[in-house]
């Protein structure tokens, strides 16, 4: 029975040794000011964990460690742990040799009680960011590893102080660093999480890092890694006080040195990673059900992007170390197994002038190798700029090796510069070692400034020999100009001096020869817009947008899909230029030693450089397109002189691009080939050359020849008009090279009627049909009785709307809407004996838009009229007659749009001006006979009106030579007569209402119509009128209603003739004393 007892009793015994240890920890869960230290924590005196509780707390205000690590046992901070003001304090300290845990899910506050003042009254604050130092979150340090995990998965570390850290190593780890929570570090020479010691593991940045001051770095890691470095949070570094740049120079100019100090980088790598450096981002919610996809035990709501800022000159992501060498492993498996696997976003921005921005920089600054495993695979959104100084995305320093580039992302670097300061997606510098670059993504490089250079891609090593692009690649220059811009005394962008290149990929370093290859992506979606039809849609077409420099080695170029734009010298070897697949290259070819093969199948090459170019083989598919540049003013021209053979299938086709006026026939001589294999020529490009003109391709012995004559005035289908001003225009055009280039940019008929019309000046005839459609208003109101009996007496006033828009159609002439609003005005005094005397006062305001009208192009007119008029009743019978003068101020702008660019974006208008007077004169004449029948009644009348206009000379002035012009004076008078019916009813006698409408017929009787003669500096044309004599039916109506002392009527009526119509509606009222 003992033996059972005591073999029960010690079987129990590691069991019950196990609950106690279980249970065995020090809380700390009230304020406390004093340190804790895990091996004096325990019951007296033994080692024993330690956790702060949330309600717990540590504060010190004597230098040391809150907590320390200092036996193998646990610490977790779940509460409060501060000091202010106290120098060479730590969070947690963890010494080297023991093994545990540490957890940090609460609050460490290490600050001090100090605040910069504004001591020189400049309007910015003045003094360092911090004034102690040697203060951290939590450090390892000590003799000896210690083995564990240190877990900062959560809270928040704060520091001020210099040469400090939130979390720092100096003492390996022989376990996993994982930094999640919020780090926030103030003070020079700084760390947000410094790893200055080896780390066997896995070191996680998941949370937020930002560290402000001089040389200050967000995270450092300056130690080797045997397992993976992964960032998926966001880590910001600067040494300036303020981080947005003020738009005021002035302001700027104010900031002091400790204002502008300069910061580390976001993120460091100077230490071997075996498992690779990942910048990862959350996961795509691709399935509902799931919550952590990505399979990394965190959630995949908890997780966050990586997102890397630096504001200053260090690079946002430095890999390279200037003391050693180092190895950066693979990361990832498959397609993504790459030394570097960079997502989320990196911004480099050096916000003040004369500072250099990079975003990423593989290699150090000594030469020191920096080795990354199957290269680095870039799908972030990357940004670089700077101001006054260059601007990198991707810096590739001297010592690295990277057997590949492949962006997937973006990377838009930009320099804002007034210097000679370049802006550079990509930058391999000598010493480098990157041979093969890929292009899913966009590498975008511009200048804002005129002085400086776009690279996309640029490499000084000469070792990159391959490069593949399926994404975009551009670099570009905008000048700018503003009040600091002292180059010039105006602000006008478009008159600035560009001197800088926009390259949009620079090898011509090589010796050894370069493979570039452009294609496209096809998409397994049908459903996208693809308007080329060739599987690749639309928005993913593929682009070169710049210039491209090869070396001296035997180059191929192969551009398979989608466009190239830009200048592309090929430099000497054995070159090859291949296009296919429907892809398209514009831009001016040079090859130095003639060693260039040519080779089109499906795809078009336009040659912009008018320019022999020797080459050796020129081949030319069915599908293939060719097109020349003629400089006829230089008397110069592209011609590809082939030293071997040229074969051009049937169905090839060429075109010619010309960049000055052709002025005589021409016939250019574009291929001349040691032997010359042709068939039938398409004529599709030929009919797109400049509209202007004629073009027909001919092949002779081993050349080929372009023909190229004026088109003429029938051959375009001008109207009879601007069939007459063809010539005189024409010349115009070598006086303005801007319009002239507008015209030579149009290869299509209607595109070039639109604008060769708005060279044309307004001819007047809308303006004068108005004229008379007002003049026949005044004189049928003058017609008008007071009421519709018989009675006369009292005097009366009368005043009535003028409201009219005659419409005429293109033909002859422009086609024409013109509209006139204003009023008349009627005195007359009636006598016993049937008849009336009166005087009338018209205001008329006209406004004439030619059919091809720009937005605010017009011709306007003000006319002021007098007149005299006399009606007389007889019975049944009525008479009267009348006439007047008045005169006419006109106005007139024309609008001519200019796209200096070719951008489809107006650059420029032109507008031509000029003002003018005119007199005026009118009669009329007019009798009706009225019978009654009943209520109701018939009234035949005809009328007689006369118009006449007298318009002075003008000049037409500020649109330049090809718009302006002297018009001639122009005379025109008008004769027409008018028969017509009308029929109504009688309604009411003190209170009445008349209705009636009307049917006739008008015809010019005599009169002329007035040419317009335009005097240029080259010369004079007549623009013809347009003289119709036609008839036309006219139809009208009438509601008067009134009282023996008044009354008012609604008028409207409508003309018709050979594209002409008149309409007009109108208010009339009377009222008699």
């Amino acid at each position: 029975m003992q033996r059972k007892v005591l073999v029960a009793t010690v079987a129990a015994a590691p069991l019950m040794a196990m609950a106690l240890a279980a249970q065995a920890e020090t809380v700390v869960n009230t304020a406390r000011t004093t340190p804790i230290a895990t091996g004096s924590a325990g019951t007296n005196g033994a080692a024993d964990d330690v956790k702060i509780d949330t309600a717990g707390s540590i504060k010190l205000t004597a230098s040391g460690a809150l907590v320390t690590l200092n036996s193998n046992n646990k610490v977790a901070n779940g509460g409060t742990l501060s000091t202010q003001g106290v120098n060479d304090s730590t969070g947690i300290l963890i010494n080297g040799g023991t093994s545990g845990t540490v957890t940090q899910t609460g609050t460490i506050t290490l600050d001090e009680d100090y605040t910069p003042t504004d001591t020189d009254s400049d309007g910015d604050v003045d003094g360092a960011f911090a004034l102690g130092s040697n203060r951290y979150g939590i450090r390892l340090a000590g003799p000896g590893a210690f083995t564990g995990d240190i877990l900062a998965t959560g809270g928040t570390i704060t520091i001020e102080g210099n040469n400090s850290a939130g979390i720092k190593l100096d003492s390996a780890l022989n376990g996993n660093l994982t930094s999640g929570g919020a780090i926030a570090v103030t003070g020079n020479n700084s760390y947000g999480v410094h790893v200055n010691a080896p780390v066997t593991g896995k070191v996680t940045v998941n949370g937020s890092v930002s560290v402000l001051g001089q040389n200050s770095t967000g995270v450092a890691i300056d130690n080797n890694i045997n397992g993976a470095f992964v960032i998926q949070g966001a880590v910001t570094a600067t040494g300036y006080r303020y981080t947005a740049r003020p738009a005021d120079k002035t302001v700027r100019d104010k900031l002091d040195a400790d204002d502008l100090l300069q910061g580390g980088p976001a993120v460091r790598v100077a230490g071997s990673v075996t498992g690779g450096v990942l910048l990862d981002i959350r996961p795509a919610d691709n399935d509902s059900t799931k919550t952590d996809e990505d399979g990394d035990g965190i959630e995949d709501a908890n997780e966050g992007n990586a997102a890397l800022a630096v504001y200053g000159s260090a690079p946002a992501l430095l890999i390279g170390s200037d003391t050693g060498a180092i190895n950066i492993g693979v990361i990832g498996t498959g397609d993504n197994a790459y030394g570097l696997r960079a997502r989320g976003a990196i911004v480099a921005n050096g916000v003040y002038d004369g500072i250099t921005s990079t975003a990423i920089q593989l290699g150090g600054n000594t030469g020191q190798a920096t080795n990354i495993a199957n290269g680095a695979l870039l799908e972030t959104t990357m940004t670089s700029q700077a101001y006054e100084a260059n601007a990198n995305g991707v810096r590739v320093t001297a010592g690295a090796n990277v057997p590949v580039i492949y962006n997937k992302g973006s990377i838009t670097s930009y320099s804002v510069s007034e210097g000679e300061f370049d802006a550079r997606g990509i930058v391999i510098e000598a010493g480098a070692n990157v041979p093969s670059l890929r292009n899913g993504g966009v590498i975008n490089s511009n200048v804002f400034g005129e002085k400086g250079s776009a690279y996309g891609v640029i490499d000084y090593s000469g070792g990159l020999t391959s490069i593949e692009n399926t994404g975009s690649i551009i670099a570009a220059i905008s000048p700018t100009d503003d009040a600091d811009d002292k180059d010039d005394a105006d602000t006008d962008p478009s008159n600035e001096t560009i001197t800088g290149k926009a390259v949009a990929i620079d090898v011509s370093r090589n010796t050894t020869g370069v493979t570039l290859t452009q294609n496209g992506i096809v998409s397994s979606d049908k459903t996208l817009p693809d308007a080329d039809g060739d599987g690749v849609p639309d928005n993913a077409e593929p682009s070169i947008i710049g210039a491209i420099r090869f070396g001296s080695g035997a180059d191929t170029f192969n551009v398979l899909n989608g466009a190239v734009i830009g200048d592309i010298a090929f430099g000497a070897g054995a070159d090859t230029f291949r296009i296919d697949g429907g892809a398209a290259v514009i831009g001016a070819i040079s090859d130095s030693d003639g060693q260039l093969d040519i080779t089109i199948g499906k795809g078009s090459l336009g040659l912009t450089n008018a320019q022999t170019l020797n080459i050796s083989n020129l081949n030319l598919g069915a599908e293939s397109k060719l097109v020349f540049t003629a400089d006829p003013t230089a008397g110069t021209h592209t011609q590809l002189v082939v030293s071997g053979a040229a074969n051009i299938t049937s169905g090839a086709q060429l075109g010619l691009r010309l960049t000055s006026l052709l002025t005589e026939e021409t016939s250019y001589k574009v291929i001349s080939a040691g032997s010359l294999t042709a068939g039938n020529f398409g004529q599709g490009l030929l009919d797109n050359a400049p509209y202007m003109y004629v073009a027909t391709a001919k092949a002779a012995g081993n050349d080929v020849y372009l023909d190229v004559r004026r088109r003429t005035a029938s051959e375009i289908g001008l109207a009879r008009s601007g069939a007459s001003a063809y010539d005189t225009l024409f010349g115009s055009l070598a006086g303005d090279k801007d319009v002239a280039n507008l015209f030579l940019g149009i290869n299509d008929k209607s595109t070039f009627l639109h604008n060769y019309n708005q060279l044309l000046p307004d001819q007047g005839e809308g303006m004068f049909a108005t004229l008379q459609n007002i003049n026949q208003q005044i004189s049928a109101a003058t017609a008008i009785r007071p009421d519709p009996g018989d009675r006369y007496g009292p005097d009366s006033i009368w005043v009535q709307e003028i409201n009219g828009l005659v419409r005429r159609e293109d033909g002859e002439t422009l086609g024409t809407d013109t509209q006139a609003f204003g009023f008349v005005a009627g005195y007359e005094a009636m006598g016993d004996a049937g008849g009336a005397l009166g005087v009338t006062l018209a205001y008329t305001a006209l406004e004439e838009h030619d059919t091809v009208a720009q937005v605010g192009e017009q011709t306007t007119a003000s006319i002021v009229q007098t007149g005299v008029y006399w009606r007389r009743s007889v019975g049944p019978w009525r008479f009267n007659l009348g006439g007047g003068a008045g005169y006419g101020w006109f106005e007139s702008n024309r609008v001519l749009f200019l796209d200096l660019n070719g951008d489809g974006v107006t650059d420029e208008d032109r507008v031509t001006k000029a003002d003018w007077g005119a007199v005026t004169a009118n009669a009329f004449a007019g009798a009706a006979y009225e019978a009654k029948l009943g209520r109701y009644f018939l009234r035949p009348e005809t009328r007689m009106d006369y118009t006449y206009l007298n318009e002075s000379s003008h000049d037409e002035v500020g649109g330049g030579d090809v718009l302006d012009g002297a018009i001639g004076s122009r005379k025109w008078s008008n004769l027409s007569g008018d028969l017509g019916l009308v029929m109504g009813a009688d309604f009411g006698r003190e209170v009445w209402l008349r209705p009636e409408v009307r049917v006739g017929y008008r015809k010019t009787i005599a009169g002329s119509l007035a040419d317009t003669v335009v005097t240029k500096k080259n010369g004079k044309y007549v623009l013809e009128a347009f003289d119709n004599r036609d008839g036309a039916l006219t139809l009208g109506f009438a509601l008067r209603a009134g009282t023996a002392m008044s009354y008012v009527a609604l008028e409207g009526g409508a003309e018709s003739t050979k594209r002409q119509k008149r309409y007009n509606v109108k208010l009339t009222g009377r009222t008699m004393f």
